[in-house]
């Protein structure tokens, strides 16, 4: 059985390093286009320039890959996004690990909504396939999901584009008010910068849209809406056991 166990991981772990590959193949750095803000910070060097057909089979290979390894594979390349942002690796360690502890959720969810996480056929969102000692911590998942298929909804309502996503994510990555910050100064200046790239960006693809800066930061705080408690009970228990939240993100870190 543990011989079993450790080969399903082994594999979990080389289809993870090999969507990460074809990811990091078919992006392509394009700082021609207005999307820096200064030679300080570009939040989207490393994001796809569209969700073709090539990146959605690289998050889905196969029918049978259930939905929590999809789940483990979008927090890996959340977590390698704000990694490989050189002004987020810039920042002291301690901090870095504070501001991704404290927006994983947040994170996950933005890239679960970019690549189309399919909520409806969720199994993980069943009761029954959530362990019985979890049982008294799953009354809300109805509601739980209704939550956030209607945060996906607004999402898509408004065909946020990738380097939309990656202004948000950096606005919710860099979050001064966060407690035990070195440096909180030096976030809240990155996370006005990715507002100041979020409007440059609109102004310059939708000047027909003046209210969309509004409208794209109005739908951040129903990321919210289900805690990161929730959420990792919801797409990861099965994954991740009883192995802190904390502790995955960190050995993601480093690895």
């Amino acid at each position: 059985k543990n011989a079993h166990s450790l080969q399903r991981k082994l594999i979990q772990r080389k289809l993870i390093i090999r969507t990460h590959a074809r990811l990091c193949r078919a992006t392509t750095k394009d700082t021609s286009r207005g999307y820096m803000v200064d030679e300080n910070i570009d939040v989207t060097s490393n994001e796809p320039e569209r969700a073709s057909s090539e990146y959605h089979m690289a998050l889905y290979p196969s029918s049978s890959e259930n939905v929590y390894e999809t789940s483990a594979r979008l927090l890996f390349m959340s977590v390698k996004w704000a990694k490989n942002l050189p002004v987020f690796s810039n920042l002291p360690f301690r901090d870095q690990v504070i501001l991704l502890e404290e927006a994983w959720s947040e994170l996950f969810l933005l890239c679960a909504i970019q690549w189309s996480l399919p909520l409806d056929s969720c199994p993980l969102l069943s009761l029954p396939d959530l362990c019985p000692g979890m049982q008294g911590k799953t009354s809300y998942t109805g509601l739980d999901l209704r939550l956030l298929q209607e945060a996906f909804s607004r999402f898509k309502a408004l065909a946020v584009d990738p380097t939309e996503f990656a202004c948000l994510k950096a606005i919710v990555l860099f979050k001064p008010e966060t407690r035990g910050l070195k440096d909180p100064e030096q976030v809240e200046n990155l996370q006005d910068q990715s507002q100041v790239m979020l409007g440059q960006h609109i102004r310059s693809h939708y000047p027909s849209q003046p209210a969309r800066f509004g409208k794209l930061l109005l739908l951040l705080p129903s990321l919210r809406f289900v805690n990161s408690e929730r959420i990792e009970l919801l797409f990861f228990h099965r994954t991740i056991g009883n192995t802190p939240m904390e502790k995955l993100l960190c050995d993601m870190f480093k690895n």
